[in-house]
C-alpha cells in the first residue's frame, strides 16, 4: 500500500498497514487519542520520542491528515459500547 504523505508509512508488514509516522512503530492514531483527549503535543512527544516535533507539526498541518483525526474518531466510537439496554 502506498503512503499519501512521505511522513506516513502504510505498509502491510508495519503494524498491519496501520498509518504510523514513517520510520517508527508509533500509530498517527495514537497522537490523535493524546489531542482528542485534551492532552498536549508536548506530552505525545514526550512519551514518543522517535517522533519528531517538525514531523509531527508537519503531520498535523496537512489536510490529508483529517482523514486519520476521522478514523481514530470512528474506531473509537464504534469500541465504545452501547449504552441502550439490551
Amino acid at each position: 500500500m502506498k503512503s499519501i504523505t512521505p511522513l506516513i508509512q502504510m505498509e502491510p508488514e508495519i503494524l498491519g498497514g496501520m498509518p504510523v509516522f514513517r520510520g517508527t512503530l508509533v500509530p498517527l492514531k495514537r497522537m490523535f487519542d493524546y489531542l482528542l483527549a485534551g492532552r498536549s503535543l508536548d506530552e505525545f512527544l514526550a512519551a514518543h520520542p522517535t517522533v519528531p516535533r517538525d514531523t509531527a507539526l508537519n503531520v498535523l498541518g496537512t489536510e490529508r491528515t483529517l482523514f486519520y483525526e476521522e478514523i481514530s474518531k470512528a474506531i473509537d466510537s464504534a469500541a465504545m459500547p452501547s449504552s441502550r439496554p439490551r
